[in-house]
């Protein structure tokens, strides 16, 4: 019985992403089981697709993100964590590896810096109580399947820190009895109901 193969490993030649092109041309995109014989690549399947959908394909979008792209970004970053493909996938032209690239270099530390500034406005004293020191700030709250891997992370542990920051909202109004605006409340459900819309179509893709 003869030894296995040794697959190719490192950058892609020209030649390699000629013979990739052409593959998918014949056969589209998708039909990776049978592209290191039919393509006369020798690189395993998972490589292949990814050289496509990250660098080759044709409708792949360059340069600066847009405001309403950051917006949805970090919408499906709340609702997914690091899953960087499923996000990719609500963002035409995008890629995943350009938005992961883009959230740990730029988007994420701009959040926790507007977060920062938010919460030494609302808190100068940095007391983390009421004035009745009952209730611990949800910020500090931490969510179950924090800094575990992308791919095992629950998108329930989105639900259940919304449920608890609801939870926190309305006891909090309760005991400060602080008049609340109508239009912050409309905000806060509208906000609600657009991310539970998201995850009915993400629900639906799959």
């Amino acid at each position: 019985m003869g030894r296995p193969i040794s697959l190719r490993k490192g950058s892609w030649t020209e030649e390699e992403d000629q013979l990739l092109k052409k593959y998918v041309e014949i056969y589209g995109e998708g039909n990776w089981k049978h592209i290191p014989t039919k393509a006369g690549l020798n690189r395993c399947r998972k490589s292949c697709r990814l050289r496509w959908l990250n660098y080759l394909r044709p409708n792949i979008k360059r340069g600066d993100f847009a405001v309403d792209e950051d917006d949805i970004i970090i919408r499906l970053h709340r609702l997914l964590g690091n899953r960087w493909s499923l996000i990719a996938g609500r963002i035409p032209g995008r890629t995943a590896n350009d938005i992961k690239n883009y959230w740990n270099s730029y988007l994420s530390k701009k959040i926790a810096s507007e977060s920062k500034n938010t919460s030494s406005l609302e808190n100068p004293c940095n007391d983390s109580t009421n004035s009745e020191g009952e209730f611990e700030s949800f910020s500090g709250r931490k969510v179950e399947g924090e800094g575990e891997d992308e791919e095992e992370q629950d998108t329930t542990s989105f639900w259940r820190s919304l449920l608890l920051e609801g939870e926190y909202l309305e006891t909090k109004l309760t005991v400060e009895k602080k008049e609340m605006k109508v239009s912050q409340v409309d905000d806060f459900f509208q906000g609600l109901g657009d991310l539970y819309q998201d995850m009915e179509i993400l629900g639906g893709s799959g």
